[in-house]
């Protein structure tokens, strides 16, 4: 199982595909339109860490690895966990100290990164990886680093007894692919249309087809057997087109890709990992084209403190953006993020990756910290700030983790609704029992206090700006409004001047939902009836989950309120309401966007519930559009 040779060589080109893999990750969460499929950056990630890992412990000939399981453990704890610690002591003290408000979600996220586990973490606890800042967490990014760490603990064992027991390498390759293929079978299985598929993102079952495809890769093309000799011209010719090809695809899958295409989760991220293989195979072979381009030396550069890069990008985004500009981004403070994240990874790089990876843990304290106070007056500068530096992060982390520095004390969720009803007239809602964990993809935050309002709060629109509030209900014989915790928000407001409404509406439904919930509404679908539907806050829907909606109401007026929420699925949602109303006759469109993107001072602090100004404005709207 031991031995002193690595077979490993270092290939440049491949530090341009991991370059070109995390600027893809950086753009995808600016949340810039051109790169809509970014998160396919981190299958490049896997599907190279499982070549590179494999590569490296793959014996020449017979069935003992090259490499030691306890040295390559080692190995793999230096270059993996101390930037990563850092990061998280570091963004967890940042929040103790001025964003006491994410301590809550933190303490358990921190600890379940510490050990690599928080891939679970998010399934369990239901945080979507799409709801990038519906519950703000700087260390979210780490799910990724948590399955390979999975990776690296329980891979070299079963090649060790995949080698032991099936001897030849070719054919161990074949039952690598075909786990492979079932996991991404596991995937497409689990995978719900229209449903948040964090479950299956995160799962390190769903995801391991990505790292066993490097890993069949590695067998079936070690790059240690990787020659330029006695290559024909029309070989050198067809690999480098093939090359080209695979980075074609590569780029166009990170413009015209996104996460709510069914496709991706049923085959589409397979054959994208697939072409990840085939790109990593063309750069790794020395007479290629294109690993030559890739080997530029600002691309290498980016690719060698990629991992710093990913580290850092997330905690500087999400502590450092404003929640209105979420899925608005000003480019002046995305410069001033994207210079702090390469300033930060060259940091992490030069004097914590490469020093601990190089000379070990006992050798970096001896270099970087004074234990001696006897030598402080002789140590360097570096020395001394790091020396001081580093209890003191200690102490506000471990404090805030102990919860001796308390969160910000936010409204009690005890006395806000999650339910709410109107009959006709008679007004129902459930409220939490208890502080509930969040089950949806909505923040925690909202102004939701339906019941609780003084009669002082209930503001109706002013007579002058809407001439038919005398009569509202003279056009229909009966109103609906079905939707989720922004109709909450609004519901008494649309009571006061629809006496008569049904509003139905709860927190965190999705369009999913209320096709369920069509059915007993049946009585509106009628001329005579209009049918307010305000969904979309919580995600994106299929066409054919939008459509069987809208079939349950086809004779009544519909209007379809579009949504201003800081997440990703913004546009794509706004773009389906938008063709909805332009295919039927009966539908309208209430552009609360256009009313709410430049009013930061509707939203309560989540960026995505209502404060007064915001729910006098959008029933005002309802209202106008309903009386033209």
């Amino acid at each position: 199982m031991s031995g002193k040779t690595v077979n490993h060589r270092y290939i440049p080109g491949l530090d341009g595909i991991r370059a070109l893999a995390v600027l893809a990750v950086i753009a995808y969460h600016f949340n810039f339109k051109w790169a809509s499929g970014g998160f396919l950056g981190v299958d490049i990630f896997f599907v190279l860490s499982g070549y590179l890992i494999t590569s490296t412990i793959l014996p020449l000939k017979g069935n003992q690895l090259t490499v030691g399981l306890g040295k390559f453990w080692i190995g793999r704890f230096r270059r993996l966990l101390p930037a990563a610690y850092v990061m998280i002591i570091t963004s967890f003290a940042w929040a103790t100290l001025f964003h006491k408000e994410l301590l809550n979600t933190l303490r358990g996220d921190a600890i379940s990164s510490i050990f690599y586990s928080s891939n679970w973490w998010f399934i369990f606890h239901k945080l979507s990886y799409f709801d990038s800042f519906g519950s703000p967490s700087p260390i979210k990014n780490l799910w990724s680093l948590a399955i390979e760490e999975q990776f690296y603990l329980i891979w070299p064992i079963l090649l060790m007894l995949g080698l032991y027991l099936v001897k030849k390498q070719s054919k161990l390759a074949i039952f690598i692919f075909i786990g492979a293929i079932c996991s991404a079978v596991l995937m497409g299985v689990l995978y719900e249309p229209g449903a948040d598929p964090s479950r299956i993102y995160y799962g390190t079952d769903t995801r391991s087809f990505e790292l066993l495809i490097g890993c069949w890769l590695a067998l079936v093309w070690p790059m240690k057997r990787l020659s330029s000799q006695k290559l024909s011209t029309d070989h050198v010719n067809k690999l480098n087109a093939i090359s080209l090809l695979a980075f074609s695809i590569f780029i166009l899958s990170i413009i015209f890709v996104d996460e709510y295409q069914t496709f991706l989760y049923r085959g589409g991220m397979f054959l994208f990992c697939l072409n990840a293989a085939i790109l990593i195979a063309c750069v790794c072979h020395p007479i290629s084209i294109l690993g030559k381009l890739l080997s530029l030396k600002p691309l290498r550069w980016i690719g060698s403190r990629s991992y710093g890069i990913y580290l850092w990008h997330y905690p500087i985004m999400v502590l450092g953006t404003p929640v209105h500009e979420i899925g608005n981004p000003a480019y002046w403070r995305v410069a001033l993020q994207l210079v702090l994240i390469l300033i930060i990874a060259e940091i992490s790089y030069r004097f914590i990756e490469m020093p601990i990876r190089k000379e070990g843990f006992r050798s970096y304290y001896r270099q970087y910290l004074v234990f001696n106070k006897n030598k402080w007056g002789s140590s360097s500068f570096t020395r001394k700030i790091s020396t001081v530096l580093v209890p003191l992060f200690l102490l506000v982390f471990f404090t805030g983790m102990t919860g001796v520095v308390g969160e910000e004390q936010t409204q009690s969720k005890e006395s806000q609704p999650t339910e709410i009803k109107i009959n006709g007239g008679e007004q129902s809602s459930k409220h939490n029992d208890s502080v509930v964990e969040k089950e949806t993809t909505e923040s925690d935050s909202s102004n939701e206090k339906i019941e609780s309002n003084s009669q002082s709060d209930k503001e109706e629109p002013k007579q002058g700006e809407n001439d038919a509030t005398a009569n509202p209900n003279e056009s229909y014989s009966g109103i609906l409004a079905i939707g989720d915790s922004l109709m909450i928000d609004i519901a008494t407001s649309l009571h006061n001047i629809y006496p008569n409404i049904t509003i139905d509406a709860k927190i965190g439904r999705q369009v999913s939902q209320a096709v369920e919930l069509a059915p007993n509404y049946a009585s509106f679908n009628q001329p005579n009836k209009a049918v307010i539907i305000q969904l979309g806050t919580n995600g994106f829907f299929t066409n054919d989950q939008i459509e069987t909606l809208l079939e349950a109401f086809s004779n009544a007026d519909i209007y379809l309120v579009n949504t201003r929420v800081p997440r990703p699925w913004e546009g794509k949602v706004n773009y389906s309401l938008q063709q909805k109303a332009q295919e039927h006759n009966n539908i309208t469109l209430i552009d609360w966007h256009s009313a709410a993107i430049n009013h930061p001072e509707f939203f309560a602090p989540d960026g995505v519930h209502l404060e007064q100004k915001g729910v006098n404005t959008l029933t005002n709207l309802i209202q106008q559009t309903i009386n033209i």
